[in-house]
């Protein structure tokens, strides 16, 4: 151990300094590995997320990359609209019924639609039962749960691989409706290679054309690949807007300056800016922005191995092969880079920004350099669209929930809190009429 250098395991090193983020997660120009441990615990080896070298990683990725372009996701809008319109009619009602609202599992449900339309062509009707399929949410929590334990003991995903459906229905209806989910996607793109024609335009079609490297279009390589997105378009997305949620409804005086400021561009309730619109928003992209960075993205540290290279950090030299890591929390909760790092303040943003300051730099949910996040783009569009839409239509009030229930306290990969799952509870007590 020697300062913010500290040797975590006989084979990983892991560094606290935010200046060197770009060293370890460094772009196309310099090589860099990912783990094979570390990534094969997901069970999505044909995947790029999953690809170890980046000459398997860019022909991976290079395909799909193209479909989740900011110009590719503006176009996807109206599924985006789509969705958020049936989170809308379930809020309407819960005002009329007195229900309360788990806002975690709507939002688990709107993202996991959203990314299912988008990639798949189907709907996979979250939004649209009453309880918005918890099943699902908790299925891909299930699946961050066991990560440590699939890291230390792989051949637990063997085992889950080999079981029929219904003796994991018995085991874990969690696991199952995830595998049975997976099994879905598995027999859809099966289905596209043998060259039935879709109607949905969808990526997964478009990705199992001919006209595609052969090399990609293997129906489990394809599975990995939608299956992937799918986990990382619902889970992290979904947090990050009910941690948003929870700090703007748990200060008002942040709400009621927000939804002033929305009104510029949606002047009715109903209004339904575009994406690009609402970007423009200086308090609102404050807001995503630190709600991305409470959020964190992924907890656990995502190792990265330079072959060829011999990395040098200060008087220290990292020969060679050797993993090297460093915890996108430590980042973005820095007190030098965010000062009072554990509140939410959406005005640094606009502060840094008035000062020349590239505070953005530091803003590391999505990773950096050539493995960055493909989803990123799809992401920011729904935190914009989502986050707007309910503050500018509803009076929430949060249910039995407090910085608890959203806290991070435990790394499953992703965040979790002391106790259970993120938990954000809501009564709507009025529908805005102006």
């Amino acid at each position: 151990m020697a300062g913010p250098i500290v040797r975590v395991s006989p084979r990983e090193v892991h560094i606290k300094d935010p200046d060197y983020y770009d060293e370890i997660y460094a772009s196309a120009g310099r090589r860099r590995e990912k783990d094979a441990a570390a990534v094969g615990r997901f069970d999505l080896d044909g995947s790029s997320f999953a690809s170890v070298s980046p000459e398997t990683h860019r022909q991976r990725r290079a395909p799909v990359e193209k479909f989740f372009s900011k110009a590719a996701i503006t176009r996807t809008e109206s599924t985006i609209q789509f969705c958020l319109h049936k989170l809308v009619q379930h809020l309407e009602g819960a005002y009329h019924s007195h229900k309360v609202i788990s806002l975690d599992a709507g939002f688990s449900a709107l993202t996991s639609d959203i990314i299912h339309q988008y990639v798949f062509g189907f709907n996979s009707g979250n939004l649209d039962q009453e309880d918005f399929n918890e099943n699902i949410r908790d299925g891909i929590s299930g699946l961050f749960r066991m990560g440590h334990i699939a890291f230390f003991f792989p051949i637990v995903q063997t085992i889950l691989n080999v079981l029929p459906l219904s003796v994991v229905k018995m085991i874990n209806p969690y696991a199952f409706a995830l595998k049975d989910q997976k099994t879905d996607v598995h027999n859809r793109v099966v289905r596209f290679l043998s060259g039935e024609k879709g109607e949905s335009g969808s990526v997964i079609e478009k990705l199992s054309s001919p006209d595609m490297p052969e090399h990609f279009r293997s129906a489990d390589n394809l599975t990995d690949e939608g299956f992937s997105l799918v986990i990382g378009g619902t889970e992290t997305t979904a947090r990050s807007l009910s941690l948003g949620m929870y700090h703007l409804l748990s200060e008002p005086h942040l709400l009621k300056k927000l939804r002033e400021e929305i009104r510029a561009v949606m002047p009715t309730p109903e209004s339904k800016p575009t994406w690009n619109e609402l970007e423009q928003l200086p308090y609102l992209m404050g807001v995503v922005l630190e709600t991305l960075r409470l959020s964190t993205g992924i907890a656990s540290r995502s190792p990265r191995r330079a072959p060829t290279e011999t990395l040098v950090y200060k008087n220290h030299t990292i020969p060679a092969g050797s993993l090297i890591s460093q915890t996108n929390y430590f980042v973005l909760m820095d007190p030098n880079i965010f000062p009072d790092p554990h509140a939410f303040d959406p005005e640094r943003w606009t502060r840094a920004a008035a000062k020349g300051e590239r505070l953005d730099r530091y803003l590391v949910n999505f990773s950096k350099g050539s493995r960055i996040c493909l989803g990123m783009n799809l992401a920011y569009a729904e935190l914009y669209l989502a986050i707007a839409t309910l503050i500018r239509r509803f009076d929430l009030e949060l249910f039995k929930t407090t910085i608890k229930n959203i806290e991070f306290a435990r790394d499953f990969g992703t965040p979790f809190p002391d106790e259970g799952n993120y938990s954000i509870r809501v009564l709507v007590k009025g529908i805005v009429k102006e």
